[in-house]
């Protein structure tokens, strides 16, 4: 008894790591965001490039230049924006107004998910992205919020492709409480 059940196991197992391995070989439907973020983390990390960098909360601002950027967390909200998910695959309506632009809106049927658009802009030489631009909105009877995302690349002083510019915009509403809207922008020199 002990051997069909661990036979059984054995076989679910294989079965399972089969099925996983078929979708991670599925390739993108959408343009990889993600990979390009996580490129840009890796390089500016190593880098350490000056940020002349605008925080601000409500009506309070502050402005500073650093090269003390954590840049996972800086751009997190760039990395949530990944739609290229095997469970998204068919959640969002895809334009190409152009060879170099990539316009994904979220279906109607799609509500619930977070990202609800995403413009990918290439550059035409290297086409690398140019211009990443996302709303993210989160709504429910506890916690209502709304994420502008926008991130400007190209080439730097040293020919190497990266981000320049990038801006987060939005607010965060909980029920009872003001709203609170926050800005966050980056010029990376």
């Amino acid at each position: 008894m002990r051997f069909i059940y661990s036979g059984c196991l054995l076989l679910i197992l294989f079965a399972s790591s089969c099925t996983d391995s078929v979708q991670q070989n599925q390739p993108n439907v959408y343009y990889d965001v993600l990979g390009f973020v996580k490129r840009q983390i890796t390089d500016l990390s190593a880098q350490k490039p000056l940020v002349h960098k605008l925080v601000g909360v409500n009506a309070k601002q502050d402005t500073e230049n650093t090269k003390d950027v954590n840049w996972s967390r800086e751009l997190e909200l760039f990395t949530q924006a990944d739609i290229n998910k095997p469970a998204l695959r068919s959640s969002y309506q895809i334009t190409r107004p152009d060879s170099l632009t990539y316009q994904y809106t979220l279906k109607k049927s799609e509500e619930r998910l977070t990202v609800r658009s995403l413009n990918v802009r290439l550059d035409s030489l290297t086409h690398q992205p140019r211009r990443i631009e996302a709303v993210l909105q989160t709504r429910n009877p506890l916690y209502a919020s709304e994420r502008h995302l926008l991130l400007e690349s190209g080439l730097d002083g040293k020919q190497q492709w990266r981000i320049q510019h990038y801006k987060l915009s939005g607010f965060q509403k909980l029920p009872y409480f003001d709203k609170n809207e926050f800005l966050v922008e980056g010029q990376v020199q």
